[in-house]
């Protein structure tokens, strides 16, 4: 049986300790401040856990790699809230005035990085929707070229002189969206303008000859050469053939070339602007 003088000792040194643990450090006591940071490295390890759980569940999906990470920050961002609410009421700081703060954070952590978040949520509507995917050609607003990429903050074209092209994704979602890629192939149209004295038939004739003349040009839907438009000084025809959407351009070009070519060899000429000017003599 312990004497009073070890009784003592033990009551002593209990006292001391909890008075040491009850000593205030920035209004906080010291206890609570040790508790607090146990539950901080404690979530330290849970987070790392769970935000592991999380990354391997969503590699598992077939997501776009934006938005399972995407998905990730925003995990992260939430269990790091719930942890600071933890914390905070460790600490005796009423929930209410943490929320209060954080909100005024975020406001103005929002107001400051505006254009940023409007570009995030415009990438995650851009990637939920997929109006597009990487390598589709396409057309945003004035910009035509093939998606490299798409991620949360901007849009990746490569154009077909081969520039890369950074597109906001707030401009890329509120822009028409063209995708030339959805259907495997794709309409040719070239437009050449000729005299009025050039017979239609011979016109219509030459062109098609031309375009039967490149194997690249599809059969079905069949070529076909129409009257576009009277101009002032031409009558304008185009002639309209459908292709793969690889070779487009390719056969865009050399059309160009051949139909000129095959209109010359049959004698008929290509209009060019013309301004007749008149002088009266008013003696």
């Amino acid at each position: 049986m312990p004497d009073i003088s070890e009784l003592l000792t033990i009551e002593t040194e209990q006292f001391s300790v909890q008075k040491l643990l009850e000593t205030e450090i920035g209004g906080f006591s010291l206890g609570n401040l040790l508790a607090a940071s146990v539950i901080l490295l404690i979530s330290l390890v849970v987070i790392k856990l769970l935000t592991k759980a999380v990354r391997r569940a969503l590699e598992r999906s077939k997501l776009e790699r934006a938005i399972r990470s995407f998905i990730l920050s925003c995990v992260r961002v939430l269990l790091w809230v719930l942890v600071a609410l933890i914390i905070a009421d460790k600490l005796s700081i009423p929930s209410a005035s943490l929320v209060a703060v954080l909100s005024v954070a975020g406001l103005a952590f929002s107001l400051s990085l505006q254009n940023t978040l409007s570009n995030v949520f415009a990438g995650f509507t851009l990637l939920m929707t997929r109006p597009f995917s990487s390598g589709d050609f396409v057309e945003l607003g004035a910009t035509t070229g093939t998606v490299i990429s798409s991620g949360l903050f901007y849009v990746t074209l490569v154009t077909p002189d081969r520039k890369e092209i950074h597109i906001p994704n707030s401009d890329a979602a509120a822009s028409r969206i063209t995708n030339y890629s959805t259907e495997p192939t794709r309409r040719v149209d070239l437009a050449f303008g000729l005299e009025y004295s050039c017979d239609a038939e011979s016109v219509r004739r030459a062109l098609l000859d031309a375009a039967a003349a490149d194997a690249r040009v599809l059969t079905e839907p069949a070529p076909s050469v129409v009257v576009s438009a009277y101009q002032a000084s031409s009558v304008e025809y185009t002639l309209r053939v459908w292709t793969t959407n690889a070779e487009y351009w390719n056969v865009y070009f050399a059309l160009n070339e051949n139909c000129r070519t095959e209109l010359e060899k049959n004698g008929l000429s290509m209009a060019f602007d013309r301004l007749d000017v008149r002088i009266l003599d008013n003696k």
